[in-house]
């Protein structure tokens, strides 16, 4: 019996997947909470739906066998996971950068950042964290943040970057939607709203309410504000939003000298904004 050949029929069907996988891609892009770096090449995606996730708020370690951070956040829901590849030529933090850009446009609380070696191992990171060998390498070169969109709906955000050992180097997003949103307090520490102040040159705060200065969640970012303002006692900011004349009084009652502070506009309307004067 002699063997009939398809190849158009071969083709129809590459074609055919082809096509379902570059859908299936760009429906996942549409899904994430930014636009891809365009110096990067996806490397992995993965949809978990129904995900018991840990958001690690703090650097890493292992204590009696389990992975341990300083802070978490757990909770059920779902998890995006995507890894892009950075071409050479481009720096992991241009990509980090551009990330955390976008994250920042819309409503959000900073939880963490670290850098090097005081993330922890990049091994737990890479292998435990996030479930992706490639992700493993120099602790040195290695960056990670976590931020909570406070739009609808609650998403938690990780961004981890690494540069391997073989020069390649990546960055990794963890998109995590609880199916209920979590609703206990959660701050960042001052040393982490210095460093991104210090890098990025501005921090924004959600809304305080300055007539209440004895509420909570007002009282926490005064003691905050207050600690990251000691912690550097040169540094010197302007303060933008409708309560920032409120806010720059509550820190001068800190302790907060008046030359370190600036009345800046009226905008944002809702929020605060905090930039470092150069």
């Amino acid at each position: 019996m002699s063997v009939r050949h398809f190849p158009l029929l071969g083709s129809s069907i590459a074609c055919l997947l082809l096509s379902a996988a570059v859908v299936a891609d760009e429906a996942f892009d549409q899904s994430l909470s930014i636009q891809p770096f365009s110096h990067a090449s996806s490397v992995e995606q993965k949809l978990i739906p129904d995900a018991e996730h840990k958001v690690m708020i703090g650097s890493v370690r292992r204590i009696n066998n389990q992975l341990r951070a300083e802070r978490e956040v757990r909770a059920t829901g779902e998890l995006l996971r995507a890894t892009w590849q950075v071409h050479d030529g481009y720096e992991p933090e241009e990509a980090f950068r551009d990330a955390l850009r976008q994250l920042t446009e819309a409503p959000h609380t900073l939880l963490y950042t670290c850098e090097g070696r005081e993330c922890g191992s990049s091994s737990l990171w890479a292998n435990q964290v996030f479930n992706n060998a490639q992700l493993y390498g120099p602790e040195d070169d290695q960056r990670y943040l976590a931020l909570r969109l406070d739009s609808e709906p609650q998403r938690f955000i990780s961004l981890y970057s690494i540069t391997r050992g073989n020069k390649r180097s990546y960055l990794h997003m963890d998109q995590f939607t609880p199916s209920e949103a979590v609703t206990e307090a959660l701050y960042p520490t001052p040393i982490t709203l210095l460093k991104v102040l210090k890098r990025e040159g501005v921090i924004l705060l959600p809304a305080l309410d300055m007539s209440k200065p004895d509420a909570e969640p007002t009282t926490e970012w005064l003691r905050l504000l207050v600690r990251m303002l000691r912690t550097d006692s040169l540094l010197r900011v302007s303060i933008d939003g409708l309560d920032a004349p409120a806010l720059v009084e509550a820190l001068k009652v800190g302790g907060i000298r008046d030359q370190r502070l600036n009345v800046g506009e009226p905008t944002p309307e809702q929020g605060v904004k905090i930039t470092r004067i150069r």
